[in-house]
């Protein structure tokens, strides 16, 4: 009986929350509430993961004591005793005394070294369990409501928030009602099967989401296994990512500029400091870009005598809440797809460096983009002293393909087992309280996790959407050829940019760069570059060539560290 194995594992998550919380938030800015939220739903998911080992040792070395009838406080070695009567020969019988003999027998059961007391672990997973359910089901949907919401009050953000999850916390409510009456009429109710029934409500949606999680997963993980060790594939996967979200990042950019647009009408409008919708007009102000928001402040300033053609009575509290919720929603979204944008682009490029190193005699991997990512100075030691060009080249271009291959038959012989064991319909003893509802899920969750896996293994709903109009990844399809193709021709854009950025950055003439074996013939315009005044006045008249929809700000370096403050809008 130890403790220690517990004690160091929630140190660990202890300390592995607070990192991931401290990375990816702010704790100087945020709310509190918001903090302890975030950090105690981070904390258990983690706590699941590392206790649940000990939590199976434990429940294998006290099954074993059950089935040997032996109670845990017993010792690994128990006496029997054995008496001898008698000497039997072939002819006659010669009686001896009654002598008792004790014999050690050995306890079956060895108790882990990782065992806790009896009442440690379940106690732990009641706290667990009934606060991740408040969490789920009331804390973390009002408090996302909240961070969307447009009023300006807490009053006003908590009665949106009530809104909003109206349907939300109405189905469960319903759901609930039904099962109370159900176990009212076949069985006696009491405090017991009220918690049964809060367990089975919520249990049902959660299973639903294990079934179409776990039947897609099965598949789709293995098979992404594979396909990451096909560099070809991988490649024309990404070309079609980046072609989509580059239609999407500029339907983000176009709903923020119309919002944009709408707030500078509004403060034209209502440039006065006494006027009282100012301080709600103010808080607006201050979710927008900062660079939109100093150029606008800038100009204000500047024409502080603006004439316009309608009264500030145009805008009132209402449509300035919704205003409000519109630049929450909208630089939300622009934000995001910005972030998967320069991930995609990120990615396209390393892997379109990969094939260019393969064949490099020096066995250095040398990216397009010379810069380093920044690092902690801890990932830059990382990298001077183990992970070298050297190191980089050998998992790149030689090792990281098999291992992927590896992988993928690992994780198909996991999945196959998971489709075929049998104790499946054991996870739902505790349900046997509405026998309906326990009767259907033993027998039809299984079948239908077995039939998402099949329709996920022949991409029916791929093709399905595919046919709807929603473009998916078919390499046999034209639309998806012409896709691959734009975002080829994206990712050679942004990565001239890239390095444009960087030779402007260190003042050095720019040198053409192309991938080993393929000869790209140079614009008489770039022949004639001969200074840096050139080089930027034809920067300048690429970007006024580019579409609007391929214009960006990206930067190589800038998924290097998420950006924090994640929470700060709650």
């Amino acid at each position: 009986m130890a403790f220690w194995p517990l004690t160091i594992e929630i140190i660990i998550t202890f300390v592995l929350s607070s990192y991931l919380l401290n990375r990816f938030g702010n704790w100087v800015d945020q709310n509190i509430i918001t903090t302890v939220s975030v950090f105690i739903s981070w904390f258990f998911s983690f706590i699941v993961i590392f206790i649940l080992p000990l939590d199976i040792s434990t429940t294998t070395y006290l099954q074993c004591l059950k089935d040997y009838n032996i109670t845990t406080s017993g010792s690994a070695v128990q006496s029997h005793t054995v008496e001898y009567i008698g000497n039997v020969t072939n002819l006659t019988t010669t009686p001896f005394p009654i002598i008792p003999t004790t014999l050690p027998v050995i306890n079956p059961c060895e108790e882990p070294w990782s065992y806790a007391p009896n009442q440690v672990l379940p106690t732990l997973w009641r706290i667990v369990y009934w606060t991740a359910q408040v969490l789920t089901w009331i804390v973390l949907p009002l408090m996302q409501s909240y961070s969307m919401a447009g009023e300006f009050t807490v009053g006003g953000k908590l009665k949106a928030a009530l809104i909003d999850n109206a349907i939300y916390y109405g189905s469960f409510a319903i759901i609930f009602i039904v099962f109370i009456i159900y176990v009212s009429i076949k069985t006696q109710l009491n405090l017991e099967g009220i918690k049964i029934i809060c367990i089975t409500a919520s249990n049902t949606w959660g299973l639903f989401l294990l079934v179409v999680l776990l039947g897609y997963g099965l598949v789709e993980i293995p098979r992404s296994c594979f396909n990451s060790s096909h560099y070809g594939r991988t490649l024309s996967y990404l070309y079609f990512k980046v072609a989509k979200l580059s239609a999407e990042k500029c339907e983000s950019d176009e709903k923020l500029d119309d919002v944009l647009e709408e707030i500078q009408t509004c403060l034209e409008s209502l440039s006065g400091d006494h006027d009282p919708m100012r301080p709600y007009l103010d808080i607006i102000v201050d979710k927008c870009p900062p660079e939109w928001k100093q150029q606008m402040m800038t100009r204000l300033a500047q024409n502080s005598s603006l004439s316009v053609s309608y009264s500030g009575n145009a805008f009132n509290e209402k449509s300035l809440t919704r205003m409000h919720k519109n630049i929450i929603q909208a630089m939300q979204t622009n934000h995001r797809t910005h972030c998967q944008w320069d991930l995609m682009i990120n990615q396209s490029i390393e892997w379109e460096d990969v094939a260019k190193n393969e064949v490099s005699l020096s066995r250095l991997y040398r990216p397009t983009i010379e810069a380093r990512r920044s690092l902690s100075p801890f990932g830059n030691i990382i990298r001077e002293s183990i992970y070298t060009p050297k190191i980089e080249w050998y998992w790149k271009c030689m090792f990281r393909s098999s291992f992927y291959r590896v992988l993928g038959y690992v994780l198909t012989v996991f999945s196959l087992m998971v489709v075929w064991e049998t104790a499946f319909t054991q996870i739902m003893g505790h349900l046997d309280v509405i026998s309906f509802i326990g009767d259907i899920f033993n027998v039809y969750l299984p079948l239908c996790i077995c039939l998402l896996c099949l329709s996920t293994f022949f991409e029916f709903g791929a093709k399905v959407l595919h046919n709807l109009g929603f473009e998916q990844f078919i390499l046999t399809d034209e639309m998806t050829a012409e896709l691959i193709r734009e975002g080829q021709e994206l990712v050679k854009r942004e990565k001239n940019k890239a390095l444009r950025h960087l030779d402007h950055n260190t003042s050095q003439p720019p040198r053409p760069r192309k991938p080993i074996g393929e000869q790209q013939p140079l614009s008489t315009t770039t022949q004639h570059i001969t200074s840096r005044s050139a080089s930027d006045d034809r920067q300048e008249l690429m970007n006024e060539a580019e579409p609007i929809g391929y214009s960006s700000n990206w930067n190589y370096d800038s998924t290097a560290r998420p950006q924090k403050g994640l929470f700060d809008d709650i």
